[in-house]
C-alpha cells in the first residue's frame, strides 16, 4: 500500500511539473474586438494597430484565375498601423501577417493582389511616427472569419488578436 501511494504521489508530481509552462514561454498578445486599436510590441518593432470592416468583398485585380480564383467567399479586412518605432520603413512588411480564423479553426492566409488599397503595398514603405492602412483580403472555401489574427511568419508569434 506505502509503495502504490508514493508511485501516485510520483505520478502527480510529474504532471504537475510538466503541466506548468515556463515563465518565458507565456506571450501576452493584446485581444480585443473588431475595431479596437492595439499596441503590437515584437522584434524592435512597436505599432498601433487596428483591424475594422471585416466583410465579403468583390474580387480585386490581380487576385487570380483559374486555377487560383477565389474557391468560395472572398473576404477583406480594413486595416490601419500607426508605426509608433520600427528599425527601418520596410520591416512589417517581413514581420506582419494577418489570418482570418474561421469559428472551426481553419486559419485563412492573406491573399496578394493588385488592389491599389492592399495592405502588402503600403507596409513596404512605413517609416517610424508614420500611419499606413489598406486591405488585406482571404478566401473563404469553407466556415467565414469570425477572428483576425496578427502573427509573425517567420517565428509563428501570436502578436494580436481581434474577434468579431
Amino acid at each position: 500500500m506505502r509503495s502504490l501511494l508514493s508511485a501516485a504521489l510520483a505520478v502527480l508530481t510529474l504532471l504537475t511539473v510538466g503541466a506548468t509552462a515556463p515563465a518565458s514561454a507565456v506571450v501576452d498578445a493584446p485581444i480585443g474586438r473588431i475595431g479596437d486599436t492595439l499596441r503590437v510590441q515584437s522584434g524592435g518593432i512597436v505599432a498601433d494597430v487596428t483591424v475594422t470592416n471585416v466583410a465579403p468583398t468583390d474580387i480585386p485585380p490581380g487576385f487570380g484565375y483559374p486555377p487560383h480564383a477565389p474557391r468560395q467567399q472572398l473576404y477583406s479586412a480594413t486595416v490601419a498601423i500607426h508605426a509608433v518605432m520600427v528599425p527601418n520603413p520596410s520591416v512589417m512588411a517581413t514581420m506582419f501577417s494577418f489570418r482570418g480564423v474561421t469559428p472551426t479553426g481553419d486559419a485563412y492566409l492573406p491573399r496578394n493582389s493588385d488592389a491599389p488599397d492592399a495592405l502588402q503595398y503600403a507596409i513596404l514603405n512605413a517609416p517610424q511616427g508614420s500611419t499606413v492602412g489598406g486591405r488585406v483580403f482571404w478566401d473563404c472555401y469553407r466556415d467565414l472569419v469570425s477572428t483576425v489574427v496578427l502573427i509573425n511568419p517567420r517565428s509563428g508569434e501570436h502578436l494580436a488578436q481581434w474577434n468579431l
